[in-house]
């Protein structure tokens, strides 16, 4: 396959959109883009163990999902400094 993308955990979005090389680089955003990657023909990638991939972060919620399943030093860090997350 050409082009493949994760979908987010929601199951509506992307976190992840890849294309081979001379395959023209044109990814799809918000919450249509797992429906428009699969209509151009993507192959949607689902494996065991990847929910930290899938986890889009757009909300303080989805910031704590992600902070739970384990975010890298700094995200961490600068998470822990935000009033909302306190």
């Amino acid at each position: 396959m050409p082009e493949a993308f994760v979908p987010d955990a929601a199951g509506v979005g992307t976190t992840l959109y890849t294309a081979r090389p001379g395959v023209p680089f044109s990814p799809a955003f918000g919450s249509g883009s797992r429906t428009a990657h699969r209509a151009r023909g993507a192959r949607e990638i689902l494996l065991p163990g990847t929910d930290s991939v899938r986890r889009d972060v757009d909300t303080p919620d989805d910031l704590r999902a992600a902070l739970a399943l384990g975010a890298g030093p700094r995200t961490t860090a600068v998470a822990s400094r935000l009033p909302s997350l306190a």
